[in-house]
């Protein structure tokens, strides 16, 4: 494998001969994840103690918190599903022969799916689609999306490159497109 260098510390390109690899890592800045852990650390914590005093209260107020503890839990887990992603996602495209792979990995585990070469049609940037408001709102460090390439699969859209630049994405794209071809 012969690795190709880019101009960004999260995407990593590889090619040999019969195989063209793109890995594009989730990681952020340390501050950033500093701040992330310190949310999902005092998210945790407030369940922790509501639930410990739910069953202590009576009537309206037990109500309450017991609604509250189902919006806590599912924050509880987009911020950990956020965590986990930041500190241990990437994504792979994969080509190799006539099938493309492209994964979605969180910690050596996640979903993959198997393409047929001939069946991907029209890359295309989805950065230059958005609103800025979207582009804001996915480009937060708390949000696992953003997915900046687009292509075409048999009438379906596939989407990767969660929070990549659109300059990146034109250079994948233009990459891509050359040894598929």
């Amino acid at each position: 494998m012969q690795k190709t260098t880019f101009e960004s510390d999260r995407i990593e390109v590889t090619q040999s001969k019969d195989r063209f690899e793109i890995r594009i890592g989730a990681k952020i800045p340390a501050s950033q994840f500093a701040m992330l852990s310190a949310w999902l650390l005092a998210w945790t914590v407030a369940g922790i103690y509501v639930l410990s005093q739910v069953f202590t209260m009576q009537g309206d107020s037990q109500i309450f918190m017991v609604v509250w503890l189902a919006f806590w839990a599912y924050f509880e887990y987009r911020i950990g599903s956020a965590w986990l992603w930041r500190k241990y996602g990437r994504e792979v495209f994969r080509i190799e022969g006539n099938e493309v792979q492209l994964r979605f990995e969180v910690a050596y585990g996640g979903r993959a799916e198997t393409l047929m070469r001939e069946d991907i049609k029209g890359f295309h940037n989805l950065d230059k689609d958005k609103s800025a408001f979207v582009k804001s709102f996915y480009a937060s460090f708390w949000v696992i999306g953003g997915e900046t390439i687009g292509f075409f699969y048999k009438g379906r859209i596939k989407t990767f490159g969660r929070q990549i630049s659109s300059n990146d994405a034109d250079k994948l794209i233009n990459l891509i497109k050359k040894h598929l071809a």
